[in-house]
């Protein structure tokens, strides 16, 4: 994949979403800080129908590192945005947002981790691909919501239906083996995730899947369910399983617009 080209910075943020979240992580890299794209923009990304994939997006938002957060600002600054003094000063160890009033939008930067549903840690993984928190993470980040609607449903049948289910972090590839990792240690995640994949088929005929479609998902489903329940675990974990749904198994936390 080639490294995006060096551009003039404009004047103020872009009208249009997708073309500013690239001039968001372009400039980001040029000097030196680490942004990626994740939520619906991300998925918009690695979708090869943008008619199924191409939905209304409210916000932007991104991944970066807690100790990358100074230059953060900066960069926004730069940008043309205006930081949210408030809502930084109060979250600003786990996130930071700055306002676009040109357009009367946000965006919004998670630092070191995703807290959602589940809790996801991407130190170590912002440099899998250019734009976006890699193809496998992005999967994670929808499939860890407890009660998915349909956007959520929309966005993952984006991911599935147009990539392939592997064992590394390649362009196109799931990552079977690290989400079976991660499930592996986390209870939580991996009841989330497998009560997901098994409601998929569910929507086939809302998306109006074909025939072929509907077989290479069920592919894709039956592999990845079962490296996820063959992966091996510990005893903490299976001691965790005897509980089930008994104890709490993710945070009961306001949804955010992806």
């Amino acid at each position: 994949m080639s490294e995006p080209e060096t551009s003039e910075v404009p004047e103020g943020p872009l009208k249009d979403m997708p073309s500013e979240a690239k001039r968001i992580v372009d400039l980001a890299r040029e000097r030196g800080v680490q942004l990626r794209l994740l939520g619906g923009l991300a998925v918009r990304m690695h979708c090869l129908n943008p008619e199924l994939c191409e939905r209304p997006y409210s916000d932007i938002d991104l991944m970066g590192l807690s100790t990358q957060a100074s230059r953060i600002e900066d960069a926004f600054k730069e940008l043309g945005y205006v930081p949210d003094a408030q809502f930084n000063m109060l979250h600003g160890g786990q996130r930071l947002k700055f306002e676009d009033h040109i357009n009367g939008r946000h965006a919004e930067v998670f630092l070191d981790k995703f807290r959602m549903d589940q809790t996801l840690d991407f130190r170590g993984r912002l440099d899998i691909h250019p734009y976006t928190i890699s193809l496998t993470d992005l999967f994670i980040s929808k499939t860890q919501v407890v009660k998915m609607d349909v956007k959520d449903f929309r966005d993952l049948f984006s991911l599935f239906r147009d990539n392939k289910i592997g064992v590394d972090d390649r362009e196109g590839v799931i990552n079977a083996r690290y989400v079976a990792h991660l499930c592996a240690h986390d209870w939580g995640l991996y009841h989330t995730i497998l009560r997901n994949l098994e409601r998929l088929p569910e929507f086939y005929d809302y998306f109006n899947l074909s025939k072929t479609e509907r077989e290479s998902m069920d592919r894709r489903i039956w592999i990845l369910r079962l490296m996820i329940i063959e992966e091996p675990k510990g005893p903490i974990w299976k001691a965790r399983d005897r509980l089930g749904e008994r104890l709490p198994y993710h945070e009961e936390i306001e949804r955010e617009e992806l």
